[in-house]
């Protein structure tokens, strides 16, 4: 990533009557946010007509409004997030919620950082910022304060954090304003849509990420949510995310969150039904690689693309090109006779571009002689036995083949889980793919772990948090907040 390269700083949010103070607190980011240095985007996901006030009167001074085409009736935090980067153009993102905020030289703080690893080039490494959830009085003394003199500027460590009990509540190192190249993003397919309304649906892609660019070991009985974002024990899979965040403290970068009251609206806090479905696809994720399709480029993808395959072993090699797409549909055949009889089909929809994985069997060029003029089948050619290699021809154009070797991660468990291309240039004009290198994991001995104790202490099961007494509970169950 360049100096001069922007940032995409996404702004997911549904405004409604229970939304606290949505126009200072929009205006206070985008107020604070370099626009030399980002592109703010606000992803909006259902507002109602009453309450676009703050969205529009921000549209006229010339921020980014894109607005979901189908939102449903449960906010999704999640669904809002991936619009937004699906509409942006930067070659890397950051989420920032409405009630996250930080200074001008916290923001470019943050790009510095992004700039200096190479995100826009390296799309596999990422950083989380870590993110101050101040008390009330916390917030007012940081809303009232500038410059310099604002609390916790400057270089921190985790003993400073936990000592401030009056101005901080917690603080999330592996938090969702996360730092991600944006191509990657799309490839992962972004959030799970199975969570809905707002809690978990950012560990699961953190987990997903994290898998791919493992930071360290993963801790003991990682899989188990102690519900503690603290960094002084090493289990479960909170602490594991927080290494993405700790190693920024020292550069003095952080966001806050604003202190604010408990949202009043039904099914905006799902965390008893998301927390359990984040156990079972983190889970799903590492026996099978089983994750969202990969999201499509709608803001300068490459036409509509319909794609001919066999089974899931066939579209794990695409999965890096599909986010070259403006949009795309799968078709699911076994040969491309079978798949000439969805031609007319292709052409009412629009598709710009066939392709076939390896899979799909028969006589490629009379299916691609059947295609009407301008539009082209991209054909992945089986591998010979035991090189790997990968050929991609480009039909009715004949062009020479192109051959590239993909490469494959594995969850701990040793199951393949994401195939990458380290460099793919395809044929006909299409973008080129150039997906840098892992990250080297950290070891256990370095300074980053050093909030956890020796090993002797990281062995100590943390006490798990209790349960919120009954009548919270059933409060809670009762009203959806």
């Amino acid at each position: 990533m360049e100096n001069t390269d922007k940032i995409a700083l996404i702004i997911p949010l549904r405004l409604t009557g229970a939304t606290y103070e949505a126009a200072a607190r929009l205006g206070r980011i985008c107020a604070n946010v370099p626009r030399d240095l980002f592109d703010i985007v606000i992803s909006d996901y259902g507002t109602p007509p009453e309450h676009r006030g703050p969205i529009d009167a921000l549209a006229a001074e010339g921020i980014r409004i894109v607005t979901h085409p189908s939102p449903h009736r449960l906010f999704s935090i999640g669904q809002a997030r991936d619009f937004g980067v699906q509409m942006s153009q930067s070659p890397v993102i950051i989420f920032n919620d409405i009630d996250f905020l930080g200074t001008g030289d916290m923001y470019r703080a943050i790009h510095a950082e992004a700039a200096r690893r190479g995100l826009s080039r390296n799309l596999f490494d990422f950083f989380c910022v870590p993110v101050l959830f101040l008390t009330e009085e916390g917030t007012r003394a940081w809303l009232e304060a500038s410059g310099d003199a604002r609390p916790f500027a400057g270089s921190r460590d985790v003993d400073s954090l936990e000592a401030a009990k009056s101005e901080i509540q917690s603080v999330a190192y592996g938090s969702s304003a996360m730092v991600v190249n944006r191509h990657h993003y799309l490839s992962l397919g972004g959030h799970d849509p199975r969570f809905s309304g707002h809690g978990a649906e950012d560990y699961d892609l953190l987990h997903r990420l994290a898998t791919i660019a493992p930071k360290g070991p993963r801790p003991r009985d990682y899989f188990n949510d102690y519900k503690d974002n603290g960094v002084r024990h090493y289990w479960g899979f909170r602490p594991f995310f927080a290494l993405y965040g700790l190693d920024l403290l020292a550069s003095g970068i952080h966001l806050v969150h604003l202190w604010h009251p408990r949202r009043q609206e039904k099914g905006y806090f799902r965390p008893g039904r998301n927390f359990r479905l984040l156990k079972r696809v983190m889970k799903q994720f590492d026996r099978t690689g089983g994750q969202p399709l990969p999201l499509a480029d709608l803001a300068s993808g490459q036409g509509r693309w319909s794609v001919l395959y066999r089974n899931g072993a066939d579209l794990d090699l695409l999965r890096q090109l599909l986010p070259l797409s403006g949009g795309y549909e799968l078709i699911k055949v076994g040969s491309f006779k079978a798949g000439l009889r969805f031609i007319p089909a292709m052409s009412t929809a629009g598709t710009r571009l066939v392709v076939a994985t390896p899979g799909v069997s028969g006589d490629a060029a009379a299916f691609a002689a059947a295609l009407p003029d301008g539009l082209r089948l991209l054909r992945a050619l089986a591998p010979s036995a035991g090189d790997g290699e990968i050929g991609f021809l480009l039909l009715p154009d004949r062009s020479d083949a192109v051959v590239a070797t993909p490469r494959t991660v594995q969850a701990p468990s040793g199951k393949p889980v994401f195939t990458w291309w380290p460099e793919l240039a395809l044929p006909g004009g299409l973008p080129a793919l150039s997906s840098g290198t892992i990250p080297t994991p950290v070891p256990v001995g370095d300074p980053l772990y050093a909030s956890f104790g020796d090993m002797q202490a990281r062995a100590n099961r943390p006490a798990r948090k209790k349960k919120s007494p009954l009548l919270v509970r059933l409060k809670r169950w009762f009203t959806g907040y």
